[in-house]
């Protein structure tokens, strides 16, 4: 397949990235399939009881919590992507969203590094503009040239 992808690792967080507001490109659908280093989060009692206290409304699908761009930045302005993330941001809203059946987090694998086989596919296949994981720094990849340029501008990239 050929590089259609700009990725890389930055020192910054999803949070960050969410709360910069003009970085991100315009997407219908926000997964989380991971959340503090909890895979599934949406099958965790607690973590929907914490959600509703908040007053967001996810929508769930296999365990992802599937958010509108409104849920996504209240979900970031209450402090509830605090690091071990995962977002991934679709062009079309699916109900059925599947994400990337591998993780992402920084902890796991290092976008500086290359990207996880089947990535590219994947994104081209769901529509996915936009992935992020966190942890020691943000993994990402986006197949807008414009938004790789407008993140490495912001943040710098992550030492090894």
């Amino acid at each position: 397949m050929s590089r259609t992808l700009h990725f890389g690792r930055l020192r910054a967080s999803i949070a960050e990235v969410v709360d910069a507001g003009d970085l991100l490109p315009d997407f219908e659908l926000a997964a989380i399939p991971v959340l503090e280093g909890v895979d599934r989060p949406g099958e965790e009692p607690a973590t929907r009881r914490r959600l509703r206290a908040e007053g967001i409304r996810p929508t769930e699908h296999r365990g992802a919590l599937l958010l509108d761009p409104g849920e996504l930045e209240r979900f970031s302005s209450v402090g509830l992507l605090s690091g071990s993330d995962e977002v991934l941001l679709s062009r079309q809203w699916d109900d059925e969203f599947e994400p990337f059946p591998g993780r992402i987090t920084t902890d796991l694998i290092d976008f500086a590094d290359g990207l996880p086989l089947g990535l590219e596919e994947w994104m081209a296949d769901t529509q996915t503009i936009l992935v992020m994981g966190d942890g020691k720094g943000l993994n990402y990849a986006t197949s807008d040239a414009a938004l790789h340029e407008r993140l490495q501008a912001r943040f710098a990239a992550a030492k090894r």
